[in-house]
């Protein structure tokens, strides 16, 4: 197939996001697939890479609705067409109307990565009011959806939204990733990563737990050190992989998300957690993760509540005690790697272009 992946990202090259993006270019080529990388963003460090990997990258100024990002997403739309693709991928974003014209004379998937309409909510009330009025627009015209977890696809919305439906959860490439031996530390050793910026992600809760562990050691990626943090947290600031895998060989346990009620969700597959697991760290979460609906006993799943880690203070101790000192071993995480994945994911766009059809009744 002749694939467009069409994405708009500003975190630049240090992002679980842009790693993923680039792992899934290249493993669709090593399937043998034509892909062509197409990017809408204001880091020109970013465009500078999808130029390297033979892509195409539309840097503009501005914000959402700038005059200058909807001539950047005109300039893709142009370029879309002209390559002719057998069909786009498309990491959802706001809607512009060019992406219109797109998806009527081309198949596009549409991945979905979050309650998106929270999301916007909780960051910004303009985008999401904007995004409420405007979204069925490209949606109605999607020929199918690829959802990263099975509680997105059941909202309300996408159910009732035509097109092909996929849930596949997102994957690392474990071959980018050392197993990690056991560490031997004379205090547990707990490491969070920030990822993407939000609320929901639960920072605040992982220093009340380092106020209520005093003897452990919280080790912060992605961070940026604070006077008023506890005294056994260390915070390290953004830092490219290179940097932060040494700090991640000194940690018994990974944090991933504690917060995500607060947009309004209860299931996740976040990047920075497949990541803690490649390399063989157990988990601390607050939420079910897709690929482990029933648990695994290297997860502890805390409640998705407010109040999870004060009620939480036995679990935690208990769970933390038993796994330090040990790492999960990789035969139980295999399914996460990205060549799983994408060769479902694969296989669901050729099954979407076998089955569309020139949406031109709409």
């Amino acid at each position: 197939m002749r694939i467009v992946y069409l994405f708009h990202w500003n975190r630049g090259l240090r992002s679980g996001v842009t790693k993923k993006i680039f792992s899934q270019v290249k493993t669709w080529r090593e399937a043998g697939e034509e892909v062509l990388p197409l990017c809408l963003t204001r880091s020109h460090d970013l465009a500078g890479m999808v130029r390297t990997l033979g892509g195409r990258a539309f840097v503009y100024k501005g914000g959402p609705l700038s005059r200058g990002r909807w001539k950047a997403v005109a300039q893709a739309a142009e370029e879309i067409l002209k390559w002719k693709p057998d069909v786009v991928y498309f990491r959802r974003s706001l809607y512009y109307p060019p992406l219109e014209r797109v998806f009527k004379t081309v198949p596009t998937v549409i991945e979905v990565q979050t309650n998106e309409l929270t999301e916007y909510f909780v960051q910004h009330k303009g985008h999401a009011l904007y995004h409420l009025l405007t979204r069925r627009r490209v949606d109605k015209q999607a020929a199918g959806f690829v959802f990263v977890s099975r509680e997105i696809a059941k909202m309300s919305y996408y159910a009732n939204l035509e097109g092909l439906k996929k849930v596949i959860a997102n994957g690392v490439d474990f071959q980018e990733f050392p197993y990690f031996s056991p560490r031997n530390n004379p205090t547990p050793h707990l490491l969070f990563m920030m990822g993407y910026p939000g609320s929901w992600q639960g920072l605040d809760k992982v220093l009340q737990m380092a106020d209520l562990f005093p003897e452990w050691r919280f080790l912060l990626i992605g961070v940026s050190p604070q006077k008023d943090f506890p005294s056994n947290v260390e915070a390290f600031g953004f830092l490219k992989r290179e940097a932060y895998l040494p700090l991640i060989k000194k940690a018994d346990i990974g944090i991933g998300s504690l917060a995500l009620h607060r947009k309004r969700m209860n299931e996740a597959s976040p990047l920075k957690v497949r990541e803690y697991l490649a390399l063989g760290l157990p988990i601390i979460i607050a939420y079910e993760d897709t690929d482990f609906p029933n648990g695994a006993p290297f997860i502890l799943r805390l409640p998705n509540t407010e109040d999870n880690i004060k009620h939480s203070v036995n679990q935690i101790k208990s769970f933390v005690e038993k796994w330090r000192g040990k790492r999960v071993p990789r035969r139980a995480v295999a399914h996460l790697d990205i060549r799983r994945k994408e060769e479902e994911r694969l296989a669901f766009l050729e099954e979407v272009v076998r089955q569309w059809q020139r949406p031109s009744r709409r």
